[in-house]
């Protein structure tokens, strides 16, 4: 099959970055973007200062664009306030160039299935593009990436002492038990996606399109009938999100989204959200039916990054982030030419190229992804519209052919 190569274009710098050597005065950069303006100046090759070029174009303001930081730290003990901090890329170590070549690309339409494209590392927002009238306070449907939302939901209840990963499945739902007593499957083999129960994302019943027509949900799902024990086999199931959400109802006596903005959300500083929800009690759709802003999925994968601290607070404990990342079901899907394996409501990243065992990623249908990078301190956000696998999988090709070769 052939697939695009994501790596840049050719360097656009000498169509962009005209510095003319003025023995009286700085160097000038032609009137772009001040986006293409500003990282100009970082990549600036002449022997002259060009100090006076970051300056406000005020013809043509960009509200999210990327302003250089004043004062700068390694991010260890930063969490973002109302906004991200900003820096230029070169700032926090990251090739200047090839950041300016990305933002043409993206903004060229190379990527024309993609949304938005963000790029955190040590704290600091460096990349911040945008295309198709897409806007960061714009709610993108996330997908299943909803799913990492929900593992990360059952983290924070189990740190409470709310459950226990061990725990059986059939104890939360006495309303059915005289259909669940066979089930067997425990928390984490929801977590894991190893229930054994019959499902598919896609085709014949009993799949998602029916289940979310259904009065009930968590009766359809109970109602399916297994294809073998819990554990022995992985297969992707929005049905074992949902039922997770079914769960922590039971164990917190409120919906899974009620307790995610109480739990989650509120301290992330997440206050514009949208989740569809069903029957009963409104039953969030965990596996896929969460809609959040492109920086707002950042800060989830800033939560990952820092090991599930915000602030002077814990949201979920280290411990648990690690068995989300574990390699559980190793070599289950490849998206063009990369091998992926999943955890627990996670899954892992190849290692090429980064040398990092722990590259994971919550990733959703259509293009959206959030990617952690701890051994780079980066954070990377896609949101997009794709149908085909392969531009679902674009935001692979540019974390390995351009975003992690830029990162110093």
């Amino acid at each position: 099959m052939k697939t695009e190569d994501a790596r840049l274009s050719r360097p656009p710098l000498a169509l962009y970055i005209r510095a003319m050597h003025d023995r009286h005065g700085p160097c000038r950069i032609p009137r772009t973007s001040r986006a293409w303006r500003t990282l100009a100046v970082a990549s600036c090759i002449t022997a002259v200062a060009c100090i006076r070029e970051t300056e406000p174009d005020l013809s043509a303001p960009t509200p999210w664009e990327i302003q250089p930081a004043a004062t700068l730290d390694d991010g260890s003990t930063y969490w973002p306030g109302a906004q991200w901090r900003t820096a230029l890329p070169a700032q926090v170590g990251m090739d200047s160039a090839a950041m300016a070549t990305l933002s043409h690309d993206v903004r060229s339409g190379r990527w024309p299935t993609m949304r938005s494209l963000l790029i955190v590392r040590r704290g600091y927002l460096v990349f911040n593009e945008y295309v198709d009238s897409t806007t960061p306070q714009q709610l993108q449907p996330i997908t299943t990436a909803t799913a990492t939302v929900t593992g990360l939901l059952v983290g924070i209840a189990a740190r409470e002492g709310r459950l226990r990963p061990t725990d059986g499945v059939v104890q939360y739902f006495p309303e059915y038990a005289d259909r669940i007593g066979g089930m067997g499957a425990s928390v984490d083999d929801l977590l894991a996606m190893r229930s054994g129960i019959i499902f598919f994302e896609e085709g014949p019943s009993p799949s998602l399109s029916t289940l979310l027509r259904s009065s009930d949900w968590l009766s359809y799902i109970i109602s399916t009938g297994k294809t073998g024990a819990p554990g022995e086999k992985w297969n992707y199931s929005s049905a074992d999100a949902i039922l997770l959400g079914g769960v922590l109802h039971a164990v917190t006596g409120e919906p899974a989204s009620a307790y995610a903005k109480q739990t989650l959300f509120t301290p992330l500083g997440i206050t514009d959200y949208s989740w569809l929800t069903g029957r009963p009690n409104d039953l969030p759709q965990m596996g896929g039916g969460l809609s959040l802003t492109a920086p707002d999925m950042a800060r989830l994968g800033y939560l990952m990054l820092r090991k599930g601290q915000w602030g002077a607070s814990p949201i979920v404990t280290s411990a648990w982030l690690t068995s989300m990342g574990q390699r559980r079901s190793p070599s289950v899907v490849e998206w063009l030419g990369y091998t992926l394996d999943f955890g627990r409501m996670l899954w892992e990243l190849p290692i090429r190229g980064s040398g990092d065992p722990s590259l994971v990623a919550a990733a959703g249908t259509g293009g959206q992804w959030i990617i952690v990078v701890p051994s780079r301190d980066i954070v990377i956000v896609a949101t997009g519209n794709a149908i085909s696998v392969e531009k679902h999988a674009t935001a692979l090709q540019l974390l390995y052919d351009v975003i992690l070769p830029a990162a110093h």
